[in-house]
């Protein structure tokens, strides 16, 4: 059936502002919980006690995006199958309760070994990381298309800015607490401290989460989904990677976006290595990365809030050059940092990039697909998966760089592929101003 042929479904608004504002305090605690284990600040610190190795330091957000974005394509399939019957917000809970169990290995491991063994308590932090947002990427295009569901298009741009602000007011908070914890307990007691704390909220955040009423599961949008439930047949199912295929080939608009993402990605080589160069080069603290963690969500927030109005007026695609200008700024501030001091004024800048590109991200793939009528977990995962390689990419190639030349052939990269990024978001709002042609799916 084509995807193009069937009428659009609107948001169910019968539970609209219970559904807005449950969303709104899934946010807020999830980032509460996340922030204490934060792979941009949190846990590069950690690794870089652990280890001398840069790589190694690299891994945590290469490990970070391939377990969020790789798995995907799954869970939009399994997906599909649970919005016929109605049971999207059950997979998400399911999935993503078992997908917490694996951070108790390093909470684990760090306390019994953290002094004694520092290899055996690297490779449990990054397991149990990397199957937790394994289970989240597997979730997240049905958690999407939930969001999609119950909140009206005109409230979109008010649902994320607040979402996203929110979570930077928790994120700040449980910073405050995470540097709080690492400044008054020795290592490994404070990163112990902060794991448990993280993981305990959030597991938390899943029962926030079932507190949203799931729409009956009659949307369009699902109608030409398949049945298939297991890997192999989801992975290899011909019909399933055509249509893949086909919305890259239909959409200019959405292979723009894909070569932005994946240009961003590149270009997050800089920002993975802002703390392990303030450990390495400037002396930070342990508490120092709490408090980088802490600036970056301040100024996430004051970013969110902004862009939340600047998206209401003038459409998400301004937000891609805007944040590609800051993270360039970020990269470039890196440069000439002379101490820790000057990188609250860097980490202020990634906040800020990271939430206009962050805001972009979330909204623009379901944008694109409803402007199009096609399925919006599709538009979801192949988004997140066909970055992949660049995201994974990234960091580990900056590591190498770094380990070889230093920081600031790292950051040079970061602001090339910044400026590049630009170029592309200005071609998206050029694109976005020309509606996408209608054609059947054959």
């Amino acid at each position: 059936m084509s995807d193009q042929s069937s009428p659009k479904r609107l948001p169910d608004i019968r539970h609209a502002s219970w559904n807005f504002w449950w969303l709104v305090i899934d946010g807020f605690v999830f980032a509460f919980g996340f922030t204490f284990i934060s792979p941009s600040s949190i846990l590069p610190v950690f690794v870089a006690r652990l280890t001398p190795i840069d790589l190694l330091a690299g891994a945590v957000p290469a490990i970070d995006f391939v377990g969020l974005a790789l798995p995907q394509i799954l869970g939009a399939r399994w997906a599909a199958r649970a919005a016929r019957r109605g049971g999207r917000k059950r997979f998400v809970l399911i999935a993503a309760g078992i997908g917490r169990i694996p951070m108790l290995a390093p909470i684990v491991a760090t306390a019994i070994y953290g002094d004694t063994a520092p290899g055996l308590v690297l490779a449990s932090l990054l397991i149990g990381l990397g199957l937790f947002r394994l289970s989240e990427g597997i979730v997240l295009p049905a958690y999407f298309d939930i969001v999609g569901a119950v909140v009206p298009p005109r409230r979109r741009a008010r649902y994320f800015a607040l979402q996203q602000a929110s979570g930077a007011i928790g994120g700040v908070a449980s910073a405050f607490g995470a540097r709080w914890l690492l400044a008054n307990l020795p290592f490994p007691w404070g990163f112990v401290a902060c794991f448990a704390t993280g993981t305990f909220f959030v597991s938390f955040v899943l029962v926030v989460f079932a507190q949203v009423r799931e729409p009956e599961p009659d949307d369009p949008a699902w109608a030409g989904e398949g049945e298939a439930e297991s890997v192999g047949d989801v992975v290899s199912h011909p019909t399933w990677w055509r249509d893949l295929a086909q919305v890259i080939s239909s959409d200019a608009t959405f292979r723009l976006l894909l070569v932005g993402r994946s240009l961003a990605a590149l270009a997050s080589m800089a920002p993975a290595y802002y703390a392990v160069s303030a450990v390495r080069r400037l002396g930070a603290t342990d508490a120092d990365g709490a408090t980088f963690g802490a600036v970056m969500l301040a100024s996430s927030l004051i970013g969110t809030l902004l862009w939340g109005e600047v998206a209401g007026r003038f459409r998400h695609t301004v937000l891609i050059p805007i944040g590609a200008f800051l993270g360039a700024s970020a990269a470039l501030s890196a440069i000439f940092a002379p101490d820790v001091l000057w990188l609250l004024g860097t980490f202020a800048f990634v906040g800020l990039a990271g939430s206009a590109l962050g805001m972009a991200d979330t909204a623009l793939p379901l944008a694109l697909a409803e402007r199009a009528g096609r399925s919006r977990a599709r538009y979801v995962a192949a988004y997140s998966t066909l970055t992949v390689p660049f995201a994974v990419a990234s960091p580990l190639i900056g590591g190498v760089i770094a380990g070889a030349y230093g920081y600031g052939p790292v950051n040079g990269i970061a602001i090339i592929a910044y400026a590049a990024t630009a170029g592309v978001g200005f071609l998206m709002i050029r694109q976005m101003k020309t509606p996408i042609p209608v054609t059947r799916d054959v």
